[in-house]
């Protein structure tokens, strides 16, 4: 309960945690400390030597000693201060806990002293108009006064809690000034102050590399900053050739890790798919090898005939050459992007800044890549990262639809398609919401990895699956600009509406679904409790927009609902799952203004009208009077 006047907790945070950065700032004060006395003794080494190599070196190795001293001290002292601002605040916690119990003790007795004396008193005596802190006037009380005055002793009991409990508020804000200033005038970090981010941890970092410690830096270490703001600072810090070496070493670690500029990634990942193709290559050799000795031996495998024998090892063989040519295919593939003049480049090879197939993951990049920093240009306007749905793996998985919203979404775009983690292979286990609670999670840090340029947008649409996996990744903090649900089976399983995302509940969003959409239409007009939460089709602050016509504005053209890619071997039902993105339809253009601005039209919904004695449903832009109507997006 809150408590009149006391919104805050003197005791708020987390003591465990501070313990745990002076713990770390120790340790690495001690492994520098360590290290500098590895450097004197070099210097030491050199007493004595006399021609040019020895003299050159002597004045590098002693600034190399005076650096890591300088960070060892940093550490060391920055270890103190945080160790007597977590004893500090033991003591104010004790405190606290004792002063916000008796506040609200004072509090639940003005309450009780209220009640006795409002049910002593005439009956025309009532309480409802008054505040927490007034008391009946005592010439309108007709009953015994001393009501009146336990009623206001309890007050001022409150009064005198709640003062107690903001003098502690005022010694804890004096406490973090005070911690806030010594750690401001370590020397070091005052000096780092203007390039490394305000995290301590990431300061530690930029100045471990500053002192030269760049030994100790490895991809998993690197890693386990867990930070992409600090992981990109960090590795802006290193020279290019300590990168390349990083990514030579550690290819499948840099090309997924959040915080990596998008050509580092791609260079990673790149060597990771070649590092995948060599493995299964060796795996068919292997099977080859084992499939002929096999056949040439028969007597070994009683009953099994060689064509049986030779079958069973082609299957697996096959499926392994069928990879090799999905991943042949990313090396190979051409890439179309737009420069800042307007000019088209195609390059050969996927951007490819996801590739791990211990967790079927997997994800692609379209757009510019900014020749200076490796990410995306500080020209692109429009960003977007879109999530596919059911099936996607890591040799079904197609960017097709990327390269689609990139070139429908012009130059000033650009766009990730992001399938980083393992999706339900069929409808059946896409009735599971298991997925996409281990997905949101990788999907809020990717978009927080992405280096956003100043004056851009960011947009995350899911569709299908891919829907309840970007709901449960608002759900657990991402951030993005607009959010768009493309014929989504939900927001996330739990999850109620917009009110439940801490960071874009404010932000606009957007749905879409073709009418008579089958594959993901029975889950629609649920709520929390559905499988996949609350329906975007019908939660409040969610636009649903219109899916149209296969061509945008052509009235001859047919209803989305109507249409089917002839061939494909799909009911009409099941194909508009995925038709409506189909380039230049009303649901594509619709897409691709929620990711650049712009208009879209809104959904038409259904008229009933009443003929041969019953009701029949008439799809909004089937209606006599249907007029399009659109919404701004800005």
């Amino acid at each position: 309960m809150t408590l009149p006047g006391i919104d805050v907790d003197p005791a708020r945070g987390d003591r465990s945690a501070v313990r745990s950065a002076a713990a770390q700032f120790r340790s690495r004060s001690s492994v520098l400390t360590d290290r500098a006395g590895s450097a004197r003794g070099a210097l030491g080494a050199m007493t004595g030597l006399v021609g040019e190599a020895p003299d050159a070196l002597r004045p590098r190795i002693a600034a190399l000693v005076e650096r890591i001293d300088r960070t060892a001290a940093a550490a060391g002292t920055v270890a103190c201060i945080l160790d007597d601002y977590a004893t500090s605040l033991d003591a104010i916690a004790l405190r606290s806990v004792s002063a916000l119990s008796h506040a609200h003790f004072a509090y639940d007795q003005i309450w009780i002293r209220r009640g006795e004396a409002l049910n002593a008193a005439s009956e025309l005596i009532t309480g409802w108009a008054l505040g927490w802190d007034d008391v009946i006037p005592s010439w309108l009380y007709l009953d015994d006064h001393a009501h009146l005055a336990r009623w206001s002793a309890a007050i001022d009991d409150f009064r005198d809690a709640r003062a107690a409990v903001l003098a502690l508020q005022l010694e804890r804000d004096e406490l973090d000034r005070f911690t806030a200033e010594q750690l401001r005038a370590v020397p070091l970090l005052a000096e780092l102050a203007a390039s490394a981010p305000a995290s301590l941890t990431a300061r530690l970092a930029v100045a471990s590399l500053w002192a030269g410690d760049v030994d100790g830096v490895s991809a998993t270490g690197l890693a386990s900053l867990g930070d992409s703001d600090v992981i990109r600072q960090v590795w802006g810090a290193m020279s290019s050739d300590q990168r390349d070496a990083m990514i030579a070493a550690s290819p499948l670690v840099i090309g997924n890790l959040d915080g990596v500029p998008i050509r580092d990634r791609v260079a990673a990942n790149r060597r990771s798919i070649g590092d995948e193709i060599d493995h299964r290559e060796a795996q068919i050799a292997a099977l080859e090898a084992k499939r002929d000795a096999e056949i040439a031996n028969p007597s070994s495998y009683p009953g099994q005939t060689p064509s049986a024998i030779r079958a069973a090892y082609d299957a697996r063989i096959a499926d392994h050459r069928a990879v090799i040519v999905i991943y042949q295919g990313l090396l190979t593939q051409r890439v179309t992007w737009i420069d800042e003049n307007r000019h088209a480049h195609v390059d050969t090879g996927a951007r490819v800044v996801v590739f791990d197939p211990r967790s079927q993951a997997i994800g692609t990049y379209h757009g510019p890549i900014d020749a200076a920093t490796g990410d995306i240009p500080a020209w692109v306007r429009h960003v977007a990262i879109s999530v596919p749905g059911t099936a996607a793996t890591m040799t079904s998985f197609s960017d097709d639809l990327g390269a689609d919203l990139y070139a429908l979404s012009g130059r000033e775009s650009a766009v990730f398609q992001w399938a980083g983690g393992e999706f339900p292979g069929d409808l059946l286990e896409a009735t599971s919401a298991d997925y996409s609670a281990a997905l949101a999670p990788k999907l809020r840090d990717f978009a927080a990895g992405v280096a956003m340029p100043d004056s851009a947008t960011l947009t995350v649409l899911g569709h299908s699956y891919g829907g309840a996996t970007v709901g449960l990744a608002e759900q657990a903090g991402l951030r993005a600009d607009r959010v768009l649900y493309v014929a989504s089976a939900g927001m996330g399983h739990g999850v109620s509406g917009l009110a439940d995302f801490p960071y874009t509940a404010g932000v606009p969003h957007y749905s879409l679904m073709v009418r008579n959409d089958l594959v993901v239409g029975f889950v629609q007009g649920g709520d929390a409790g559905a499988l996949h939460g609350q329906s975007a089709l019908t939660a409040e602050g969610v636009v649903r927009l219109e899916t149209g016509r296969l061509v945008d504005g052509d009235p001859t053209s047919p209803d989305l609902e109507d249409y089917s890619e002839p061939g494909n071997g799909f009911i009409r039902q099941v194909d508009v799952h995925t038709t409506l993105f189909t380039p230049h339809s009303t649901a594509m253009n619709g897409i691709v203004a929620v990711i650049t601005g712009g208009r879209a039209e809104v959904f038409a919904p259904s008229e009933y009208v009443f003929a041969a004695g019953r009701s029949v449903t008439v799809d909004g832009i089937d209606s006599a009077d249907y007029e399009p109507h659109y919404t701004r997006i800005e």
